[in-house]
């Protein structure tokens, strides 16, 4: 069951990334299991990972409203730069 829950979600990465060609765009793809918030800046660190780019959804307290709650966590955590992009469409429920 493990093997099959790690190729169906290669298999959804690999579609996913065929809609946005990376020819000539030095990069490495990394399907992991576990924490994000931590396996993240271990592989930043092992593989000295220039840019970490990471979607990114709120799902709770105000770091979540800002960049999300991963991309908050592993921000002081890593010694490169990160891109934390929200989905198209998404409303901050920040009230000014």
């Amino acid at each position: 069951m493990l093997k099959d829950a790690a190729n169906y979600h290669k298999m959804l990465t690999d579609e996913l990334l065929n809609k946005f060609p990376m020819s000539g765009i030095k990069h490495k793809l990394h399907l992991l299991k576990g924490d994000p918030a931590v396996l993240i800046p271990k592989v930043a660190k092992r593989e000295k990972i220039d840019l970490i780019v990471m979607g990114t959804v709120c799902r709770t307290g105000l770091p979540g409203f800002i960049i999300g709650n991963t991309a908050e966590s592993i921000l002081f955590k890593v010694d490169c730069s990160v891109l934390s992009m929200k989905p198209h469409g998404f409303i901050t429920p920040i009230k000014f």
